[in-house]
C-alpha cells in the first residue's frame, strides 16, 4: 500500500498536468533523487516517512493554490489532492503502528 499511494499520487498529477515525469515527481514532491520510486520497487520496500510527509505537504500547498483560482474545476481537483494528502498520512501511521507492534511497544 505505501508504494502504492506514491505511485497513485504520481499518476494523479500527470492526469492534473502538474508534473510530467518521474523525475521531476520525485525531485519536486518528495525531495528525493530522481530514482527513488525505482528504487522502491527494485528494492521492496516501503517509502520513507519523509518522503510521505514532503508528499503530503506538496500536496496541501497545491491544493491551497487550486482552491485560489476559484473554478469549479480546480475545487474539484484540489478536493482529490487532499484525499491523497490524508492518504499519504494514513501509510505513515501504519508504518509507524507496524514498527512499534515489530517493537512490542503496542499490541
Amino acid at each position: 500500500m505505501a508504494k502504492m499511494i506514491l505511485e497513485q499520487v504520481r499518476d494523479r498529477l500527470r492526469a492534473a498536468g502538474i508534473v510530467q515525469s518521474d523525475k521531476q515527481f520525485c525531485e519536486l514532491w518528495l525531495g528525493k533523487s530522481e530514482c527513488y520510486l525505482r528504487g522502491l520497487r527494485f528494492n521492496e520496500i516501503s517509502p520513507s516517512a519523509d518522503a510521505l510527509a514532503t508528499c503530503a505537504a506538496q500536496l496541501a500547498m497545491t491544493a491551497r493554490q487550486l482552491r485560489g483560482y476559484g473554478q469549479d474545476k480546480h475545487y474539484a481537483w484540489a478536493e482529490e489532492l487532499e484525499q491523497l494528502r490524508v492518504a499519504c498520512y494514513g501509510v505513515m501511521d501504519a508504518q509507524a503502528l507496524s514498527k512499534l507492534q515489530r517493537k512490542g511497544v503496542c499490541v
